[in-house]
Protein backbone atom coordinates (compact mmCIF):
# COMPACT_ATOMS: atom_id res chain seq x y z
CA UNK A 1 0.00 0.00 0.00
CA UNK A 2 1.42 3.34 -1.03
CA UNK A 3 1.18 5.95 1.70
CA UNK A 4 0.07 9.51 1.05
CA UNK A 5 2.39 12.43 1.78
CA UNK A 6 0.40 13.17 4.94
CA UNK A 7 0.67 9.56 6.09
CA UNK A 8 4.41 9.55 5.40
CA UNK A 9 4.83 12.72 7.42
CA UNK A 10 2.84 11.23 10.30
CA UNK A 11 4.91 8.04 10.16
CA UNK A 12 8.15 10.05 10.23
CA UNK A 13 6.95 11.90 13.33
CA UNK A 14 6.10 8.62 15.06
CA UNK A 15 9.47 7.14 14.16
CA UNK A 16 11.18 10.13 15.74
CA UNK A 17 9.05 10.14 18.89
CA UNK A 18 6.43 7.37 19.17
CA UNK A 19 3.30 8.60 20.91
CA UNK A 20 0.05 7.01 22.08
CA UNK A 21 -1.53 3.85 20.70
CA UNK A 22 -0.16 4.50 17.22
CA UNK A 23 3.29 4.96 18.73
CA UNK A 24 3.07 1.60 20.47
CA UNK A 25 2.32 -0.11 17.16
CA UNK A 26 5.12 1.78 15.40
CA UNK A 27 7.49 0.70 18.18
CA UNK A 28 6.54 -2.95 17.69
CA UNK A 29 7.23 -2.55 14.00
CA UNK A 30 10.59 -0.89 14.68
CA UNK A 31 11.59 -3.69 17.06
CA UNK A 32 11.01 -6.23 14.30
CA UNK A 33 12.48 -4.15 11.48
CA UNK A 34 15.60 -3.19 13.42
CA UNK A 35 16.22 -6.49 15.19
CA UNK A 36 19.17 -7.50 13.03
CA UNK A 37 20.83 -4.08 13.25
CA UNK A 38 20.34 -3.88 17.02
CA UNK A 39 21.70 -7.39 17.57
CA UNK A 40 24.80 -6.70 15.49
CA UNK A 41 25.33 -3.35 17.19
CA UNK A 42 25.20 -4.99 20.61
CA UNK A 43 27.47 -7.80 19.44
CA UNK A 44 30.06 -5.26 18.28
CA UNK A 45 30.47 -4.03 21.87
CA UNK A 46 31.16 -7.49 23.37
CA UNK A 47 29.10 -6.76 26.47
CA UNK A 48 29.78 -8.51 29.74
CA UNK A 49 28.14 -8.56 33.16
CA UNK A 50 30.49 -5.95 34.66
CA UNK A 51 29.59 -3.29 32.08
CA UNK A 52 27.70 -0.09 32.76
CA UNK A 53 25.67 0.37 29.57
CA UNK A 54 23.78 3.33 28.14
CA UNK A 55 21.43 2.96 25.18
CA UNK A 56 20.23 6.10 23.42
CA UNK A 57 16.72 5.74 22.02
CA UNK A 58 15.79 2.17 22.96
CA UNK A 59 12.15 2.54 21.93
CA UNK A 60 10.16 -0.14 23.76
CA UNK A 61 13.44 -1.97 24.56
CA UNK A 62 11.90 -5.27 23.57
CA UNK A 63 15.37 -6.49 22.64
CA UNK A 64 16.89 -6.43 26.12
CA UNK A 65 15.79 -9.85 27.34
CA UNK A 66 17.68 -11.47 24.46
CA UNK A 67 21.00 -9.88 25.48
CA UNK A 68 22.83 -12.37 27.74
CA UNK A 69 24.99 -9.81 29.58
CA UNK A 70 21.96 -7.71 30.50
CA UNK A 71 19.83 -10.70 31.43
CA UNK A 72 22.69 -11.85 33.69
CA UNK A 73 23.09 -8.57 35.55
CA UNK A 74 25.01 -5.92 33.59
CA UNK A 75 23.83 -2.44 34.57
CA UNK A 76 21.75 -0.92 31.76
CA UNK A 77 20.10 2.47 31.38
CA UNK A 78 18.04 3.55 28.38
CA UNK A 79 17.23 7.18 27.60
CA UNK A 80 14.46 8.24 25.25
CA UNK A 81 12.56 11.39 24.27
CA UNK A 82 9.19 9.57 24.16
CA UNK A 83 7.12 9.23 27.37
CA UNK A 84 5.15 6.49 25.61
CA UNK A 85 8.34 4.49 25.00
CA UNK A 86 9.64 4.97 28.53
CA UNK A 87 6.37 3.61 29.94
CA UNK A 88 6.33 0.67 27.53
CA UNK A 89 10.00 -0.17 28.10
CA UNK A 90 9.43 -0.22 31.86
CA UNK A 91 6.46 -2.52 31.36
CA UNK A 92 8.22 -4.94 29.01
CA UNK A 93 11.34 -5.16 31.16
CA UNK A 94 9.78 -5.16 34.62
CA UNK A 95 11.53 -8.41 35.50
CA UNK A 96 15.05 -7.01 35.03
CA UNK A 97 16.13 -5.36 38.30
CA UNK A 98 19.37 -4.03 36.77
CA UNK A 99 17.55 -2.16 33.97
CA UNK A 100 16.20 1.40 34.15
CA UNK A 101 14.89 4.06 31.78
CA UNK A 102 14.87 7.85 31.83
CA UNK A 103 13.03 10.48 29.79
CA UNK A 104 15.42 13.05 28.30
CA UNK A 105 15.22 16.05 25.97
CA UNK A 106 17.42 14.62 23.22
CA UNK A 107 19.93 17.46 23.55
CA UNK A 108 21.80 16.57 26.72
CA UNK A 109 22.56 13.42 28.69
CA UNK A 110 21.67 14.11 32.36
CA UNK A 111 24.48 12.19 34.04
CA UNK A 112 27.85 13.05 35.49
CA UNK A 113 31.11 12.55 33.65
CA UNK A 114 32.42 9.05 32.96
CA UNK A 115 29.33 7.16 34.11
CA UNK A 116 29.33 4.41 31.46
CA UNK A 117 31.85 2.18 29.73
CA UNK A 118 29.62 1.02 26.85
CA UNK A 119 27.14 3.14 24.87
CA UNK A 120 25.11 2.19 21.81
CA UNK A 121 22.36 3.55 19.64
CA UNK A 122 20.62 2.28 16.52
CA UNK A 123 18.72 4.43 14.04
CA UNK A 124 18.53 7.54 16.21
CA UNK A 125 21.29 9.73 14.80
CA UNK A 126 18.95 11.14 12.13
CA UNK A 127 17.08 12.99 14.87
CA UNK A 128 19.97 14.55 16.80
CA UNK A 129 19.21 18.26 16.72
CA UNK A 130 22.79 19.33 17.40
CA UNK A 131 24.91 16.36 16.27
CA UNK A 132 28.35 17.56 17.31
CA UNK A 133 27.16 18.79 20.69
CA UNK A 134 25.41 15.47 21.31
CA UNK A 135 28.50 13.50 20.29
CA UNK A 136 30.41 15.61 22.80
CA UNK A 137 27.83 14.72 25.45
CA UNK A 138 28.31 11.04 24.69
CA UNK A 139 32.06 11.43 25.09
CA UNK A 140 31.55 13.24 28.39
CA UNK A 141 29.55 10.46 30.04
CA UNK A 142 31.76 7.68 28.66
CA UNK A 143 34.79 6.49 30.58
CA UNK A 144 38.24 6.82 28.94
CA UNK A 145 38.80 3.64 27.00
CA UNK A 146 35.04 3.07 26.85
CA UNK A 147 33.34 2.10 23.61
CA UNK A 148 30.44 3.40 21.58
CA UNK A 149 28.60 1.77 18.69
CA UNK A 150 26.38 3.82 16.37
CA UNK A 151 24.22 2.07 13.79
CA UNK A 152 22.35 3.82 11.00
CA UNK A 153 21.05 3.47 7.46
CA UNK A 154 23.42 5.44 5.19
CA UNK A 155 22.32 8.37 3.08
CA UNK A 156 22.68 6.41 -0.17
CA UNK A 157 19.87 4.13 1.04
CA UNK A 158 17.83 6.56 3.15
CA UNK A 159 17.41 9.06 0.32
CA UNK A 160 15.22 6.48 -1.47
CA UNK A 161 12.95 5.89 1.55
CA UNK A 162 9.85 8.10 1.15
CA UNK A 163 9.34 9.17 4.77
CA UNK A 164 13.00 10.15 5.24
CA UNK A 165 12.40 13.57 3.70
CA UNK A 166 10.35 14.54 6.76
CA UNK A 167 12.67 15.53 9.59
CA UNK A 168 15.52 13.08 9.00
CA UNK A 169 19.13 14.22 8.72
CA UNK A 170 20.97 11.75 6.51
CA UNK A 171 24.53 10.58 7.08
CA UNK A 172 27.30 8.61 5.49
CA UNK A 173 30.02 6.73 7.37
CA UNK A 174 32.59 9.48 6.85
CA UNK A 175 30.37 12.17 8.36
CA UNK A 176 29.56 10.09 11.44
CA UNK A 177 33.22 9.18 11.80
CA UNK A 178 34.13 12.86 11.73
CA UNK A 179 31.54 13.65 14.40
CA UNK A 180 33.05 11.04 16.68
CA UNK A 181 36.65 12.02 15.93
CA UNK A 182 35.84 15.66 16.73
CA UNK A 183 34.38 14.53 20.07
CA UNK A 184 37.60 12.74 21.03
CA UNK A 185 36.95 9.21 19.80
CA UNK A 186 39.18 6.88 17.85
CA UNK A 187 37.29 4.85 15.25
CA UNK A 188 38.00 1.16 15.76
CA UNK A 189 35.75 -0.47 13.17
CA UNK A 190 33.22 0.33 10.45
CA UNK A 191 30.85 -2.39 9.30
CA UNK A 192 28.85 -2.03 6.09
CA UNK A 193 26.25 -4.75 5.62
CA UNK A 194 23.02 -5.43 3.73
CA UNK A 195 19.72 -6.94 4.84
CA UNK A 196 16.21 -7.57 3.54
CA UNK A 197 13.44 -6.16 5.72
CA UNK A 198 9.84 -5.05 5.66
CA UNK A 199 10.16 -1.29 5.76
CA UNK A 200 8.31 1.02 8.18
CA UNK A 201 5.96 1.87 5.32
CA UNK A 202 5.20 -1.85 4.74
CA UNK A 203 7.33 -2.56 1.67
CA UNK A 204 9.88 -5.37 1.32
CA UNK A 205 13.21 -3.70 0.69
CA UNK A 206 16.92 -4.35 0.60
CA UNK A 207 18.83 -1.85 2.69
CA UNK A 208 22.39 -1.18 3.66
CA UNK A 209 23.35 -0.35 7.21
CA UNK A 210 26.47 0.91 8.89
CA UNK A 211 27.80 0.20 12.38
CA UNK A 212 30.64 2.40 13.56
CA UNK A 213 32.46 1.50 16.76
CA UNK A 214 34.83 3.89 18.47
CA UNK A 215 36.85 4.22 21.67
CA UNK A 216 37.00 7.31 23.85
CA UNK A 217 40.52 8.66 24.25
Amino acid sequence: MKLTETQLQQLAAQLRCPDGEVGLKVAEMMTATNANIINKTIASLKLNTTDSILEIGPGNAGHLKTVPAIAEGAKYLGIDISPTMIAEALKLNAGLANVSFLLTDGNSIPFGDRQFNKIFTANTIYFWQQPQEYANEIARVLQPGGCIAIAFIPKITMQHIPFAKFGFTLYDAETVGNLLSSAGFTITNTILDTEFVTSNSGEQIEREFVIITATRL
